[in-house]
């Protein structure tokens, strides 16, 4: 028998939830299979480790539906929902639609990570400000390096805090070094074309860390 979307939710099962199923038709989301990942042959958003995404329409909205899988050692996504309501209050990462015991239906959001289009300063910008915003509220996203969770789109966002936890922040400094500092070609291209002095830039970070206050890198970016 062919596969079809709810095939993939008790991932890396192939089996139906009857219960999930429920839940979703009487909250009024509809899966569609979509995305350049598949499960079982069926298109998806995304799979990782310990959860899957797939597309939807949820209430006349675009939604990415994050489903724990079935052999995740997490005990549920209630940490990461309690994070995003909290950046959210700060227009940061997708917004929250719904929260259930073992999935979130959150804000589709059509953009591509940061490595694979043209960066403008109005993106740097942007990502800077969100990040400095969690620097002060103590949140470290923990993943910023890599950049795959800066997403370039009608706005810039920063995806999945799966990984946020309270401790030493260090969102900004990840971020520079992402765009910067790391020897890689989209760093050294970024660099060049911004004309960045790396010694002052490193300098800039490290004051930064004792205070979070982004004019000391804005100025060592001289902008």
């Amino acid at each position: 028998m062919t596969p079809d979307i709810y095939d993939v939710l008790n991932y890396p099962q192939r089996k139906k939830s009857k219960e999930l199923e429920h839940v979703f038709d009487n909250l009024g989301v509809e899966l569609i299979p979509f995305g350049e990942k598949k499960i079982f042959g069926v298109p998806v958003l995304g799979k990782g480790w310990s959860s899957i995404v797939i597309y939807g329409m949820f209430r006349g909205k675009k939604a990415a539906v994050k489903i724990q899988r079935a052999d995740s050692h997490r005990i549920s996504l209630k940490r990461e929902a309690s994070f995003l309501r909290i950046v959210n209050e700060h227009e940061i990462g997708p917004v929250l639609y719904h929260e259930g015991e073992n999935f979130l239906i959150m804000e589709y959001l059509e953009g591509i990570p940061i490595r694979e289009t043209v960066i403008e300063k109005k993106h740097i910008i942007s990502f800077f400000e969100q990040c400095n915003v969690l620097d002060l509220l103590k949140i470290d996203h923990s993943q910023i390096q890599g950049g795959k969770h800066l997403i370039v789109g009608e706005k810039c966002w920063i995806i999945d805090f799966e990984k946020a936890g309270y401790r030493t922040p260090r969102n900004v400094s990840s971020l520079i070094s992402e765009l910067f500092l790391k020897k890689t070609a989209f760093a050294r291209e970024l660099k060049a074309r911004f004309c960045i002095d790396k010694d002052y830039l490193i300098a800039a970070i490290r004051q930064y860390k004792h205070c979070f206050d982004g004019k000391v890198i804005l100025d060592a970016l001289q902008w």
